[in-house]
């Protein structure tokens, strides 16, 4: 009897786990400490391990390292949330974050590099087409098109619809104000053709929009048929 009573009182005393080795926890072994660790010092340095080898999860995540993601961006939120939730470091975030840059980046554009492949007057016609778009187009449409003309070869297919438009409309913009006036008259297109000879001889849009811009000037001007026929 006295051996049977000593084996029961030394399962008693045996703890079911330890804080650390020879510090006995109390009470029942908690859910958290899962079976394979004999201690919770066993798991909390496993723990830090972990953290070392992964990177600690953040508070928030930071995009400000982004030169394009707005982090105000509301969809980012949910991006954020469930990056928290996979536990993923902001190390991993921002390198994510470089990834997306440098897509960003190779679809950019230069545009002082695009004006230069205008030729020397590319910001004269640039601005050319900016007043004529103001004078042709509702506020909205005329943002959306600045939003969207970045590249040499986009603005020289607005050049030419704006030359097919011209050709066709009895009002176009004048000048660099906007404003809408009359076409241009015989001797103004004749004028241009002049100043811009070489673009007109090498330029085939440039040379059809100039033609049919001719072709109002003389319709507007039955008075200039009679000069030639003098």
């Amino acid at each position: 009897m006295t051996t049977e009573n000593n084996e029961t009182k030394t399962e008693e005393q045996t703890p079911s786990w330890f804080i650390d080795e020879g510090i006995p926890g109390t009470g029942d072994r908690p859910a958290w400490l899962p079976e394979k660790y004999k201690t919770a010092a066993q798991l909390g340095k496993h723990v830090q391990e972990l953290e070392k080898r992964l990177g600690t999860v953040p508070e928030d995540y930071d995009l400000s390292k982004s030169k394009f993601l707005d982090p105000d961006y509301e969809p980012f939120d949910q991006l954020k949330k469930i990056a928290k939730e996979k536990r993923v470091p902001q190390e991993v975030f921002d390198a994510m974050l470089q990834s997306v840059d440098k897509y960003m980046e190779e679809f950019s554009t230069d545009y002082s590099s695009e004006l230069q492949k205008l030729g020397d007057n590319g910001q004269e016609r640039v601005t050319k087409l900016d007043n004529w778009a103001k004078a042709n187009l509702t506020k909205e449409a005329y943002e959306a098109l600045s939003n969207t003309i970045r590249t040499a070869d986009q603005i020289k297919a607005l050049e030419e619809l704006r030359g097919k438009m011209m050709a066709e409309n009895t009002q176009v913009p004048s000048g660099n104000t906007g404003q809408i006036t009359n076409p241009a008259t015989v001797d103004e297109v004749q004028k241009e053709i002049g100043l811009n000879l070489q673009k007109f001889k090498t330029d085939e849009n440039y040379r059809k929009d100039v033609q049919k811009r001719l072709e109002v000037a003389v319709k507007n001007s039955p008075g200039y048929v009679d000069k030639i026929g003098a």
